[in-house]
């Protein structure tokens, strides 16, 4: 399990390293209009079909999360580090059950493209999860907590 953990982290890792990047130089804009722009274009493409692709990504992505929090409560000994696992698994839900709110009142017409993700929030789950799997895998790699 602890080999499993290691790799979901790294994935979290890299997939926010840019992302953390650009929010600790004070230039997270840059890269949330490219990412809103990409998004808007690829509904524009997939059509009536996007629907249906953001409420699996949605979905893929609460597994996700479900299994590394799964992962690093199951490995992880360290009683800080569970207790910011636990503080952030906690705002994770929120923010998912947010962004599901979100998007469904998108889908029905209530809510324009633009606002569909709530910036701010979104920086701080990145900042969140950059730092955790950061933690997890420099707690893993160094401290042998696991």
């Amino acid at each position: 399990m602890t080999s499993v953990l290691v790799i979901f982290a790294f994935i979290i890792f890299l997939g926010y390293s840019f992302y953390f990047y650009k929010i600790i130089i004070g230039k997270p804009q840059e890269f949330e209009l490219s990412l809103i722009k990409s998004l808007g274009e690829w509904i524009l493409a997939r059509k009536v079909k996007a629907r249906t692709d953001l409420w699996l990504m949605l979905l893929f992505s609460v597994v996700f999360e479900l299994i590394y929090f799964l992962l690093a409560w199951t490995v992880i000994k360290n009683p800080l580090l569970l207790f910011f696992t636990a503080f952030f698994a906690g705002f994770e839900l929120l923010h998912i059950l947010f962004t599901a709110k979100r998007f469904r009142n998108f889908f029905q017409g209530k809510l324009p493209f633009k606002s569909l993700f709530l910036w701010p929030v979104e920086r701080i789950s990145a900042l969140f999860f950059f730092t955790h799997s950061l933690l997890v895998l420099l707690s893993l790699i160094f401290l042998k907590t696991a």
